[in-house]
């Protein structure tokens, strides 16, 4: 199946601001190339849509979260320093040293992770982690009131890092976990445009990296027939990595197909067998419990949704230098399509 990507569309996702909770930047930036060539809509709980054949029967589902990890102002200091709440998951060391983007009260404001220098740390500073509660932002501001005219408690921050290319095919940026996702069902969508046999849908979901929220109410607000979930693996190529933890991903050889108690054995079936008329390579991943995924969600809601998990090998998660594969990614984009041709 011949697909060409639309990389414009890429990077206006990548670089919207849309930590759990507060996606409405990343939503908007997907309605817009959604509604030139699909039914688009977007409900309370956060989550867009984006419709191919309404009606027809089966409804086929197609979910990546739009939510990246971020950071809300706690609080503001008489010296206008910020202290920071984490949105999702972060290692605060990686946190250390880097920009961050807030959504301000007239616009964006640009800010700093700050940290005491290793001159003047003590030694016993120096051998421990670093917790967020020690982190602190810095914009600029020489006072509380200053802090305040620019933003205020509440204010939600996410890393500001630009995508970039690496030799050509390896992309690098903050947010591909999971924009990527959002990202991959919306262009499957495109590609089944004029050709779908069903109805499909796709949905840009919030509040995954908190709970996977917005995922149930998209579920049970559409009520599909089976859905498929996109999201991002760990690379198993990476020094330190366990394979016996992560699997056999990496990147630039396939996508990840994930096998546990969330995903429905006859739709895992049906991706295996897209993805080899296809010739799309791929490795199976097994999880005992929960994949940590809206799929997670997804097959609980109502009497049970048949799902299946699509991922793509990344490496540094919950980074500003998170990396794919970008052959991975279009490999995702026709194994979706090519899935819901033969429903």
């Amino acid at each position: 199946m011949d697909y060409a990507p639309d990389l414009a569309f890429l990077e206006r996702l990548l670089l919207a601001t849309g930590p759990s909770g507060f996606e409405e930047e990343a939503a908007q930036v997907f309605l817009e190339k959604a509604s030139t060539f699909a039914e688009t809509e977007r409900d309370r709980h956060g989550n867009v849509y984006a419709r191919l054949n309404p009606g027809q029967r089966p409804k086929v589902l197609l979910l990546g979260h739009l939510d990246e990890i971020g950071v809300i102002v706690s609080h503001v200091e008489e010296k206008g320093f910020l202290r920071l709440r984490p949105l999702g998951g972060w290692d605060p060391q990686v946190l250390v040293g880097q920009r961050l983007r807030f959504l301000g009260k007239k616009g964006p404001v640009l800010g700093v992770v700050g940290r005491k220098a290793i001159h003047v740390l003590k030694e016993e500073e120096r051998k421990k982690a670093v917790e967020m509660a020690e982190l602190f932002a810095d914009i600029g501001a020489e006072s509380r009131e200053e802090a305040l005219a620019y933003l205020e408690v509440g204010a939600v921050g996410v890393l500001d890092q630009a995508p970039e290319w690496l030799l050509g095919k390896r992309l690098v940026s903050k947010a591909l976990d999971n924009r990527l996702g959002a990202f991959v069902v919306l262009e499957a969508l495109r590609l089944l445009k004029d050709q779908a046999p069903c109805e499909v849908v796709a949905v840009g979901t919030a509040q995954e990296e908190i709970g996977a929220y917005g995922a149930r109410t998209a579920a049970f607000r559409e009520a599909p027939d089976l859905a498929l979930v996109v999201d991002v693996h760990h690379d198993s190529a990476t020094p330190g990595m366990e394979k016996g933890l992560v699997g056999e991903a990496e990147l630039g050889k396939g996508v990840v197909l994930d096998v546990g108690p969330f995903v429905d054995k006859e739709v895992l079936r049906g991706l295996k067998a897209a993805a080899e008329r296809e010739g799309i390579p791929y490795v199976l991943h097994a999880h005992g419990s929960h994949s940590g995924t809206d799929a997670d969600e997804v097959a609980k809601v109502r009497e049970g949704i048949p799902t299946g998990i699509v991922s793509i090998p990344l490496r540094y998660m919950h980074s500003p230098v998170e990396m794919v594969d970008f052959r991975d990614v279009e490999r995702a984009v026709r194994l979706l399509a090519a899935f819901v041709k033969g429903v």
